[in-house]
C-alpha cells in the first residue's frame, strides 16, 4: 500500500483552485489521451524493461519531466507508480494520472522529499515499476537530481532509462519545454539497458549512479530525437 501524506504536509488550496482541480485534470487527461491515440507509437528496447522485470521482479523506470504525459498515456492502466509534489501543480498532475489509472506517491525535492522517498521505497516492495522524473519538479531541464540514486541504493533495484520523443508537437513556454503532440504525429518510446543500483549511500556512489543515469537518458533522447528530426535544446 502507498502511505498517505501526513495531514500537516498537505497543501490547502483556494476555492478557485479546488474548482479547477475538480474539472480540469479530467478534461486535460482525456484530451491528451485522445491526441495520443491518433499518433503512431513505436517502441524500442522494450526487452531491457521486460528482462529487468523478469530477473528482478521490480525496477525503477526514469524519465525527464517533459515526458510525463506521453509516459502516462503509454503506461495507462498498468501497475505503474510515480511521484508528484504537494503543490497545486503536483495535485493537478496526480489527478491527471489517476484518470489514466496510474498511482502517485506524494512529495518533492523541495517539500516532503524524505517522506516521498520513504513512500517510494515502501511501494517498491510490491509495485512492479516505480517511475521517477529525474529533473522534476522545477528543473534544471534534463539534469538529474540524486533522489533516484538514493532510492535505488535503498531498494537495491536496477534503474531503466526511458525516453519519449514526438515528431510534431506544440511546446509550452515552461522550464521543461513540455510537448503536446500534434494529431497523427510519430512517437518513439525507447528504453536503455538497466543501470545497477549503487552499492551504498556514500556520496561517491550516489553521484556515480546519478551521473550514469543522466548520461544514459540524455543519450537515449539524442538518438531518438535525431531519428525524428525534432531535437529541442
Amino acid at each position: 500500500m502507498i502511505p498517505e501524506p501526513k495531514q500537516h504536509l498537505r497543501r490547502h488550496f483556494t476555492r478557485k483552485q479546488r474548482l479547477q482541480l475538480a474539472v480540469l485534470p479530467v478534461l486535460l487527461a482525456d484530451a491528451f489521451y485522445l491526441l495520443y491515440r491518433t499518433c503512431t507509437v513505436e517502441t524500442r528496447g522494450r526487452e531491457y524493461h521486460d528482462e529487468t522485470l523478469r530477473q528482478h521482479g521490480r525496477c525503477h523506470v526514469v524519465i525527464w519531466h517533459e515526458s510525463m504525459a506521453m509516459a502516462g498515456c503509454y503506461n495507462r492502466g498498468t501497475d505503474y507508480l510515480t511521484l508528484t509534489s504537494y503543490s497545486y501543480d503536483g495535485e493537478f498532475a496526480a489527478r491527471v494520472i489517476k484518470r489514466w489509472r496510474i498511482y502517485a506517491a506524494r512529495g518533492s525535492s523541495s517539500r516532503g522529499g524524505s517522506e516521498a522517498l520513504d513512500a517510494l521505497e515502501e511501494a517498491a516492495k510490491t509495485v512492479p515499476v516505480t517511475g521517477f522524473t529525474l529533473d522534476g519538479p522545477k528543473g534544471p531541464r534534463r539534469v538529474s537530481k540524486p533522489g533516484i540514486a538514493i532510492l535505488a541504493a535503498r531498494t537495491q533495484l536496477p534503474i531503466v532509462p526511458n525516453a519519449y520523443a514526438v515528431s510534431r508537437a506544440w511546446r509550452m513556454n515552461s522550464w521543461d519545454r513540455f510537448p503536446v503532440q500534434k494529431p497523427f504525429a510519430h512517437i518513439i518510446c525507447a528504453y536503455a539497458p538497466p543501470i545497477p543500483p549503487p552499492p551504498d549511500e556514500s556520496p561517491e556512489a550516489i553521484e556515480a549512479t546519478r551521473l550514469a543515469v543522466e548520461t544514459s537518458l540524455n543519450q537515449l533522447h539524442a538518438d531518438i530525437e535525431t531519428d525524428l528530426g525534432c531535437s529541442i535544446t
